[in-house]
């Protein structure tokens, strides 16, 4: 078999099938260009999921004249000159080399100008192939049309997704960017709707307009500074959350990433008080030293690696803590909310902004939206503090309009302090799982075991942080049978176990042997515990060595919590004395709430006594 040596164009073909995966990466590529460009303003208008239109519209810095055919060639960029500029990139991408690819699979335009220049220049590149540069109309700045994408690969065209699917990556992608560069003004607009348009304000703003008021209202100031490396932004309060990770944005160096490391160390943060498979809402920007992390461990860059990931990891994990809690650290400036942000917002939806606009004149600032009414209000466990909510209706039935200046955003958390629950009548026990208590025009509903399994863990964890926990030797030493497996993954644990003050061994070949356990949990079911961190065998446990101490306080806080157990008053007081005094977070070492409030006035509702 002969070999070939491809020609240019098919070398060209292949390049941009590598580079050009689907509209998004244009998109990306694109919004990179822009702002390496120094742009302030950005629009983006795709149509069919960007498969038929794409365009990038900035008012940076322009191409110049002379530039522009060079900017479609292959590894042309005005980014890097040397190798040594690889070691420490400060801009988003390498400008030029992704053009090529894309201009060989698509139609593609380019109208550009300098400020120098009286006028501005275009040019036409399809498939590869160049028009004469020409010149136009247009402002400063660079805007790069495509069209038709794939339309001479007709195979890579077949694979691509649906076109509310490429045009769902595209609308994730560029929330991520406004969230990154909140000093931008960016304008969306999706098959002639308008999706997102920011003014450039502030992180709070930017926040806003991606997630509506509900996040807004439930989200707090986060900044630490230490070692060169700065952390801001924002993070959910305890008990506010979301069933999965796409509510996660990191952003470092003003480039929106993925790390495996941040995400660890924030959700290890929330874990005592997170629900199983619930997540924390975060938007973070690392500032450091570009030396100290690699941005090209993937082409597309949205995988970035520390050089000291265990330094990222411990900033990050102390910051996220210090917000949550309420503890005092330096460099907190707060932003204010903007005045006379308006922005619609189905409060039937936390996944969704829904916008009402008219294609032949999109809104402008001043235009006003209003919230869509409920049919009803819920009542939830994450209604506590906040009394009896009824949306206020005016003649046309409607609710008023809401602002960002009217959205509360502050430090506090409903769940972090105690309201007095000892000044509350004892009305008594409910199914032996709860108290019952009254104060005025409030009932609470008390988990008496999740209040103890609070106590338990942090009175734990404050000894296991000044190591002062005290061990209690077995009068009869716990034995339970197991599987070899069972046993050596138990034993794995015993460091740790040491530290919370339990003393585990082998005993044969399948047996372990427990002869001493912490004195704070005197009435742990050890059985219980045993199975419960066998039945967790399978699933990935923190690495490092101050996480999995806490992950096992939780399993050992949980087995120290006898179910169907029955309080007496004296025991229901000390309880509730202890909560008062102790002042815990409100929520399970597992996220569960420990309490909640019902109104007298809910109660009267369904009893239909009023309306």
């Amino acid at each position: 078999m002969s070999i070939n040596i491809l020609d240019s164009v098919i070398i060209n073909r292949i390049s941009a099938g590598e580079v050009v995966e689907s509209p998004f990466s244009i998109v990306k590529e694109l919004i990179d260009n822009s702002l390496d460009a120094g742009a302030t303003k950005i629009s983006v208008e795709i149509k069919n999921g960007g498969i038929d239109y794409i365009s990038v519209l900035d008012n940076g810095k322009g191409i110049e004249q002379d530039d522009l055919v060079k900017a479609f060639l292959p590894h042309a960029t005005s980014k890097i000159k040397t190798v040594a500029d690889l070691d420490a990139i400060y801009t988003l991408g390498f400008r030029g080399e992704a053009l090529a690819s894309i201009s060989n699979v698509s139609h593609c335009k380019v109208i550009s100008k300098i400020s120098a220049s009286d006028c501005a220049y275009t040019l036409n590149v399809d498939g590869g192939e160049f028009s004469e540069i020409s010149p136009t109309a247009s402002e400063n700045g660079t805007q790069i049309i495509v069209e038709d994408l794939f339309y001479n690969t007709p195979v890579r065209r077949k694979f691509l997704k649906k076109p509310k699917q490429e045009e769902n990556q595209i609308t994730n992608i560029i929330a991520r960017y406004i969230l990154a560069h909140p000093n931008i003004q960016f304008k969306y607009i999706a098959n002639g709707n308008l999706i997102y348009q920011t003014r450039g304000n502030s992180l709070l703003d930017a926040i806003f307009c991606v997630y509506g008021v509900e996040t807004t209202q439930n989200i707090l100031p986060i900044n630490k500074s230490e070692n060169g490396i700065t952390i801001s932004g924002y993070v959910s309060k305890i008990g506010y959350s979301k069933p999965n990770t796409s509510y996660q944005t990191l952003i470092v160096n003003n480039r929106f990433v993925e790390d495996e490391t941040v995400s660890k160390a924030v959700y290890m943060a929330y874990e005592e008080y997170l629900m199983t498979r619930q997540f924390p809402f975060f938007v973070l920007n690392i500032s450091m030293p570009n030396i100290d992390v690699d941005v090209n461990v993937h082409p597309n860059k949205m995988n970035i690696k520390f050089a000291n990931p265990n330094l990222i990891y411990n900033l990050v994990y102390s910051a996220v803590r210090a917000a949550i809690l309420n503890i005092p650290t330096p460099n907190i400036e707060k932003e204010q909310p903007i005045k006379n942000s308006l922005i619609d917002v189905d409060v039937n939806s936390l996944k969704e902004i829904e916008i009402d606009v008219n294609k032949d004149s999109l809104p402008t600032l001043n235009t006003t939206f209003t919230l869509k009414q409920n049919s009803f209000t819920p009542l939830t466990i994450f209604d506590l503090h906040k009394g009896d909510q009824q949306p206020q209706e005016s003649e046309n039935n409607t609710n008023k309009v809401e602002t960002l200046n009217e959205v509360k955003t502050n430090e506090e958390n409903d769940y972090v302090s105690v309201k007095n629950l000892s000044d509350y009548k004892i009305i008594g026990e409910l199914f032996n799982e709860f108290i019952v208590l009254e104060k005025g025009d409030n009932m609470i509903l008390l988990d008496f075991h999740a209040g103890h399994e609070r106590l338990n863990y942090d009175k734990l964890s404050k000894l296991v942080e000044d190591r002062q926990v005290s061990q209690r030797d077995l009068l009869v030493p716990y034995v339970q049978e197991l599987s070899v497996k069972e046993v050596e993954y138990i034993l794995s644990l015993a460091s740790e176990l040491s530290l919370l003050g339990f003393e585990i061994n082998s005993f044969g070949d399948n047996k372990i042997i427990i002869s001493s356990i912490p004195v704070q949990l005197k009435d742990i079911n050890l059985k219980t515990f045993v199975d419960d961190l066998i039945h967790d065998m399978k699933n990935p446990h923190p690495k490092l060595n101050y996480d999995l101490v806490h992950f096992l306080m939780q399993k050992a806080c949980k087995s120290s919590v006898k179910s169907g157990q029955k309080l007496n008053e004296m025991e229901i007081k000390e309880l509730l004395k202890n909560l008062d005094e102790k002042k815990p977070v409100l929520l399970c070492p597992h996220g569960r709430p420990i309490y909640t409030t019902i109104s007298r006035t809910q109660i009267e509702k369904w009893f239909k006594r009023i309306v």
